[in-house]
């Protein structure tokens, strides 16, 4: 199992086995490029603005097409944690109402609505079942007064993939909406936003791009009226005369959560890292991972390591993850090996992407035999 791509098309891999992704992808050199372009524009002045323009519009546009969206139905953001949270505070939620969470869940997708409880909202808390939360398992708390379900698409700590399409459809029966974080699951396999109404995800982990981007993603269809509650001259279509007339309009589109300028050494790498990515398939992508992931939990099956994530090739996308207490120790013991994983949280996890193959599985099985933790 060769990786997809070549991996001197990533810097510092070299004598590296990068089982990190989950947490941050390593750098693509054409990243570094692309940062470097987005220098040399700033020199242009005016004309340096231009450019960046067209390539925040080059970055959305590429960043729909992995989402099979519309690029004025994304925005982009500082991180996932700010676009969660400001759209916590943007749906109006009201005293008796009612969001549905687990506890699967990264920190980022809980935070906003514990946040919301001094305001009378009640927080539903789904516990997983050998380490899953299940389609039934989110429908049996949903109710009339439920007004937002919030789940990753694929788990950050076990490594199990929701099946989001067959809830959604459950979901637009009812009054709520579902908020899907595909943070670990963007740019490894498929995801579509015409099956949830919000979606977020990060730049710098499946995405292969640098710090500094959350996109938030609004599909138009059940998602309408949100106003947000936080405001920027880049959010409103009349930008100049606000203080005399003392009034603004919002941007009808995604747009209008965009306060100010964003990142745009992040966007000019996203943008490259998209191209990348759609040029691959994520098809192909995720048909490697998923072969390479089957490959690793079966040499696994021999360690002393409980598996976390579901087996089926279905139900898993990049993550495989192991119970293991000494997790943390584990991965600093591998790191000493330059052999990066996550450790922490009673497990380690190796993240598989399409730079991966079999010669890294085999190096971190060897590798996780000779320690004595």
């Amino acid at each position: 199992m060769d990786a997809v791509i070549d991996k001197r098309l990533l810097a510092g891999l070299q004598n590296k086995t990068w089982f990190f992704t989950g947490a941050e992808s390593p750098p693509l050199i054409e990243a570094k490029g692309a940062v470097d372009a987005y220098l040399a524009n700033r020199e242009l002045g005016p004309d340096g603005r231009l450019l960046n323009a067209q390539e925040e519009a080059n970055c959305k546009q590429r960043v729909a097409q992995l989402v099979n969206g519309s690029a004025d139905n994304i925005a982009l953001l500082s991180n996932s944690s700010e676009i969660i949270s400001l759209i916590s505070n943007s749906l109006e939620l009201r005293p008796g109402d009612n969001v549905v969470i687990n506890t699967i869940e990264f920190p980022s997708g809980i935070l906003p609505w514990i946040a919301l409880k001094q305001k009378g909202i009640e927080i539903r808390v789904i516990d997983h079942a050998n380490w899953e939360i299940s389609v039934e398992d989110i429908l049996a708390q949903v109710d009339e007064k439920t007004r937002v379900v919030m789940t990753s698409h694929v788990s950050y700590l076990t490594g199990a993939r929701l099946d989001y399409i067959r809830l959604y459809e459950q979901l637009k029966q009812t009054n709520a909406l579902l908020f899907l974080d595909v943070t670990q699951a963007l740019g490894v396999v498929k995801v579509d936003i015409n099956h949830t109404d919000l979606l977020v995800c990060s730049s710098y982990k499946w995405l292969m791009s640098i710090h500094g981007l959350g996109i938030l993603g609004i599909n138009p269809k059940r998602v309408t009226g949100l106003t947000p509650k936080a405001v920027g001259w880049r959010s409103v279509t009349n930008m100049f005369g606000v203080a005399e007339s003392q009034s603004f309009t919002f941007w009808n589109d995604a747009s209008r959560f965009e306060q100010g300028y964003p990142s745009y050494a992040t966007i000019y790498a996203l943008s490259s890292s998209a191209k990348l990515l759609l040029e691959t398939g994520i098809e192909r992508i995720e048909r490697h991972v998923l072969e390479l992931g089957q490959y690793l939990i079966e040499q696994m099956a021999e360690l002393p390591y409980p598996l976390m994530t579901p087996e089926a090739a279905e139900r898993r996308a990049g993550n495989i993850c192991f119970e293991c207490a000494a997790g943390e120790e584990i991965a600093e013991a591998l790191k000493e090996k330059s052999i990066y994983i996550w450790g922490g949280d009673g497990r380690f996890r190796a993240s598989i992407h399409l730079f991966n193959d079999k010669e890294d599985v085999d190096r971190l099985v060897s590798q996780l035999k000779q320690l004595n933790i």
